[in-house]
């Protein structure tokens, strides 16, 4: 009899691999919205001389969003497979909200210090 704890076979089918993947590039983009807003906040000069350079914060800003909404709709689409997938859908998204705020607000501390 060969019985397999839950965590065991989570671990093995590769989803646990998959969580960190997503939660990995949640950070990525949580910074990558953080240097956007940073830069908003502190404009040194123009970029190569051509454009302002509250353009490059803000198109940082909009990538990062992008690439923050892109990774939320896989965490969704892959939740909407499971049981309760609302309920885990409410806290992905709450999770994502928290988590974000809590990175940028990380990135600016060490910015400033």
């Amino acid at each position: 009899m060969n019985k397999t704890l839950p965590v065991a076979s989570f671990i093995d089918s590769g989803k646990l691999k998959a969580l960190f993947d997503h939660i990995k590039n949640l950070v990525i983009f949580s910074f990558l919205l953080a240097l956007g807003t940073s830069d908003l906040n502190h404009q040194s000069s123009d970029i190569f001389g051509i454009f302002p350079s509250n353009f490059l914060g803000f198109g940082v800003i909009g990538l990062a969003s992008i690439l923050i909404i892109l990774n939320l709709y896989d965490g969704i689409r892959r939740l909407a497979k499971l049981e309760h997938h609302k309920l885990l859908t409410f806290f992905l998204i709450l999770l994502y909200v928290v988590l974000t705020i809590r990175v940028v607000q990380v990135a600016w501390f060490y910015r400033i210090s």
